[in-house]
């Protein structure tokens, strides 16, 4: 069955839109419907209309898709994107640091910088284990006291 067969068995113009479509199939649909009719031609009229509303709507979805090419959007999202990722970023530190010094009289050139201390593995150790414990230990008191 081609589209223009479909178009006459839902008794349309071929430049219907969809909700046009949708309305006559819902109309001849209910008419010749089995459980209304007990014909047997209504029985197979309404398979008839059924697939050619099936096959007007899958027209109708594969020539409003915007990408036919997959591949072509997608690099022009990401073309898009990394123009975006190499632009300069500013954080407005300027502003930042005269509203320090204007608002609270720090002036952000005479602090000194804090340097991080190196991590110390024997006190990451003692943490996490320290933890894991405290957590076995309360789960040991709670099946106790239960």
């Amino acid at each position: 069955m081609n589209v223009a067969q479909c178009y006459e068995i839902l008794e349309l113009q071929k430049d219907a839109s969809h909700k046009e479509i949708k309305q006559a199939y819902r109309k001849l649909s209910l008419r010749y419907h089995p459980d209304r009719n007990k014909d047997n031609d209504a029985e197979k009229k309404f398979k008839e209309i059924t697939h050619a509303y099936q096959i007007l709507k899958l027209e109708q979805k594969k020539s409003n898709s915007t990408h036919k090419n997959v591949e072509a959007a997608q690099t022009e999202f990401w073309k898009y994107y990394d123009k975006k990722t190499t632009d300069e970023v500013h954080f407005g530190y300027e502003a930042y640091r005269e509203g320090l010094k204007r608002n609270f009289g720090v002036n952000v050139d005479e602090l000194r910088e804090v340097q991080e201390r190196p991590v110390s593995h024997k006190m990451t150790h003692l943490l996490l284990y320290g933890g894991l414990g405290a957590i076995a230990m309360w789960i040991i008191i709670s099946e106790i006291l239960k």
